[in-house]
């Protein structure tokens, strides 16, 4: 093979690089072909941005938004204002009337019209009232035939007026006391005789002048003296359980003996009941319920001092108790309390506070181990103890026996007692036996030498 021959071939050029890379050139005359619309779309958009704030750049401006006026509203008449009444409707709760016999119904009428006593008359069935005249005798017909009704009597007849209790029917009459005429009879003239008759026809004679003889004088009656009763020894008597009778409580203050009311708090009458005793100048006691032996089965009632309950609540229940009457009482004495008044340290927890309203404490004497005397001694108030019951047989519990014949005999027992000791304590209950039974034995008591006194009297 013939030897080749070297030949050469032009170099080549050298490529040039551009800075950034290899990239392509953008076409002068396309540039020239766009640059009219592009100055056109950007005088276009910048026009358009003027007409438009919201695209403008954003500045930091404060930016004041004017609140369209809103038309005024037009004005509302006030309108009426409803009133909302409230009523409130008071039921009125009645009171059970209390039936009285109608002797005592007239004894409380009497009272309550401001007349005496002695006015009044009984026989048998039959009652008469005196009266001042015959006006006051219709008037008081016709009120004291009201007051029969409001008190649960039955009128069984007007004119004459005849009431029915439990006992039978009373006929109740009225009288005017009129004073005697003394009528002079006129001396007998002697018959004339014929002769002077003719006489006396012929010629008439001038009258005779009559006169009359002088009344003799009456004599005046002799006064009765009574001879003073020389009194040995004195007696006190305690009514408990006051309260529950207004009737009652007036037929009490009228009785004509000082008696004590021992008043129990929170019943229905308990002020009004104390309100009659001050205003007949009598002594109010709080009758302090107590816890008694057969708790819980007999209940003492609202207000009463029980064994468990600590020191601060007893003083708490003392205060409201006497805070009840809203008057400054006489004194104290327990209503049942045959179990706490034998618990020396719970009679020392009561008495240290009755001594902030009261000065005067009486042992009721429930349980014949009662601690009751020797506390208050120790508390240094004024102390008595009961000695007598007048109407119950168990004592300070139940009443069970009121009856007329049987406190007037306990009454003679304790004024028998009296006379042995210098002085005694009895102790009734607010009943119509009980009640009605006190004059007539009292007076036959101050007879034998014992005083009636306040109990208060009696303590020391």
């Amino acid at each position: 093979m013939p030897p080749r021959k070297n030949v050469r071939k032009p170099a080549s050029r050298p490529r040039r690089t551009q800075k950034g890379g290899n990239k392509k050139q953008f076409p002068i005359g396309i540039l020239i072909i766009f640059m009219p619309l592009l100055i056109a779309s950007v005088f276009y958009m910048m026009k358009d941005d003027e007409k438009s704030p919201a695209k403008k750049p954003a500045v930091p401006e404060k930016v004041i938004v004017e609140k369209k006026k809103e038309p005024p509203k037009p004005e509302k008449k006030p309108e009426p204002e409803v009133k909302i009444v409230e009523k409130t409707i008071e039921k009125t709760v009645e009171k059970p009337v209390e039936v009285v016999s109608a002797v005592n119904a007239v004894k409380l009428f009497m009272f309550d019209k401001g007349l005496s006593q002695d006015r009044i008359s009984r026989v048998d069935m039959s009652i008469t009232i005196q009266t001042d005249s015959d006006k006051d005798a219709k008037k008081l017909s016709a009120d004291l035939r009201n007051y029969m009704k409001e008190n649960g009597l039955e009128i069984v007849s007007k004119s004459p007026l005849v009431v029915k209790d439990t006992h039978g029917e009373y006929s109740i009459g009225f009288f005017v006391p009129k004073a005697p005429k003394v009528v002079e009879k006129p001396k007998a003239e002697p018959k004339p005789k014929a002769e002077d008759k003719k006489v006396a026809e012929k010629k008439p004679e001038p009258p005779k002048q009559i006169v009359k003889p002088a009344p003799a004088p009456v004599p005046a009656p002799k006064p009765v003296v009574k001879k003073p009763i020389k009194y040995t020894a004195k007696l006190a008597v305690v009514i408990d359980d006051c309260g529950y009778s207004i009737p009652l409580a007036k037929q009490l203050a009228n009785i004509g003996y000082p008696v004590t009311f021992a008043v129990i708090p929170y019943t229905p009458y308990g002020v009004e009941t104390a309100k009659i005793a001050k205003s007949s100048s009598n002594t109010v006691f709080i009758h302090f319920p107590m816890q008694p032996k057969a708790y819980p089965s007999f209940d003492p009632g609202k207000g009463a001092l029980l064994l468990n309950m600590p020191d601060a609540l007893i003083g708490a229940i003392t205060k409201a108790n006497f805070a009840y009457f809203g008057m400054q009482l006489d004194g104290a004495n327990n209503h049942t309390g045959s179990a706490y008044t034998e618990d020396a340290g719970k009679m020392e927890q009561a008495l240290k506070y009755m001594k902030l309203y009261t000065g005067r404490f009486l042992d009721s004497h429930t349980s014949p181990a009662s601690k009751a005397y020797d506390e208050c001694r120790k508390a240094g108030m004024k102390c008595a103890v009961n000695s007598t019951f007048l109407d119950n047989e168990e004592p300070g519990l139940v009443t069970k026996n009121d009856k007329e014949n049987h406190v007037h005999v306990q009454l003679l027992s304790a004024a028998k007692k009296a006379l042995s000791n210098g002085s005694s304590i009895a102790i009734g209950h607010l009943r119509d036996g009980t009640v009605s039974a006190l004059p007539e034995a009292l007076a036959e008591i101050e007879k034998m030498g014992v005083r009636i006194v306040p109990v208060t009297d009696l303590m020391n």
